[in-house]
């Protein structure tokens, strides 16, 4: 299936929700805050946000940051939205489950919607700051994860010696993604030498990817947990000699890792479609904007991608 008809069962699935339109929806202004745009996956779900003002005909305020984990300028840019008030209702990315949730509580007592998409902010932890979230759209982790794993343990011998770059431990989409491929491999009968975060940093991941195959020489995969801290451990295997010994895995399904995986240097990598999730989200919070009912949770797509459905990859949507 092409990544045309899979958008088209996305939205069938989701027919409630396509019912906003240009024509027929009041003009809404919205911000849209996500993480870093040196992310290349930031960079598509940023496309989502362009390709739904478009569509819905609403004026999205798009926010980011320059680098990975600036906590602080985010949350200031979210409090200079608030501050000067001509938003509607918001949809956020924090960088963690709690790195928003002083401004995000101020936003909930204005009674301003919040859509919370990919970092997910917990439940109990939206409770206890007084935090009411429309909805969460997010891909399944857990799910990826297991995609990944279900790969290694087709591609390599049971028993195994398998390693993990982790994310940051404390984000919800790394933790889950470790979740999901520790339990399917172990369930596989692989053997988890190492597990460790890179922090979605691309070099610190390429030092801990070197240091693992150094310290295990019978490894014969690594599980990362995005794409971009992937392409570290493909340069690392690069310098090492161990490309097409060591196969690697991980999650996102950006341009680069899909390039990589031409290549024959990346295995396999969960597209999760950013763009998707960030119309998606655009279009629930028009929905709840003109007083209709919209579903609390919705799971965006996800594919295993591998050289054979490559076609499979990339944006969800066809530009016009």
């Amino acid at each position: 299936m092409n990544r045309l008809a899979l958008f088209a069962t996305l939205l069938l699935t989701l027919a409630p929700l396509s019912s906003v339109s240009a024509q027929t929806a009041k003009k809404h202004k919205i911000g849209a805050l996500t993480k870093s745009l040196a992310n290349p996956y930031f960079l598509q779900m940023k496309q989502g946000y362009d390709y739904a003002e478009k569509k819905l005909g609403v004026d999205v305020v798009f926010g980011s940051t320059p680098k990975e984990e600036e906590d602080v300028e985010q949350l200031n840019i979210l409090q200079s939205w608030l501050a000067e008030g001509s938003l509607e209702g918001y949809v956020v990315t924090p960088f963690r489950a709690t790195s928003l949730n002083s401004v995000l509580t101020r936003i909930s007592r204005k009674n301003l919607p919040i859509i919370n998409i990919d970092e997910l902010i917990p439940e109990e932890t939206a409770k206890a700051d007084d935090i009411k979230i429309v909805a969460r759209i997010a891909s399944n982790n857990v799910e990826a994860g297991i995609l990944d794993a279900q790969l290694v343990l087709s591609s390599v011998p049971k028993g195994s010696d398998v390693a993990i770059i982790e994310g940051d431990p404390g984000t919800t989409s790394s933790t889950e993604r470790v979740t999901g491929f520790t339990n399917a491999a172990k369930e596989g009968g692989l053997n988890i030498v190492a597990s460790q975060p890179a922090n979605w940093d691309r070099k610190k991941a390429s030092e801990l990817a070197t240091n693992m195959m150094e310290g295990d020489h019978n490894l014969k995969a690594i599980f990362v947990a995005n794409d971009d801290m992937a392409l570290g451990v493909v340069h690392a295997t690069q310098a090492t000699g161990a490309t097409g010994k060591i196969i690697v895995v991980s999650v996102d399904g950006t341009p680069n890792a899909l390039d990589a995986l031409k290549q024959g240097l990346l295995a396999g990598t969960v597209a999760q479609y950013p763009d998707a999730m960030a119309y998606m989200a655009v279009e629930t919070l028009v929905k709840k904007l003109n007083g209709e009912t919209v579903p609390e949770k919705v799971d965006s797509p996800i594919k295993l991608i591998t050289k054979d459905n490559l076609s499979d990859a990339g944006k969800y949507y066809k530009d016009e």
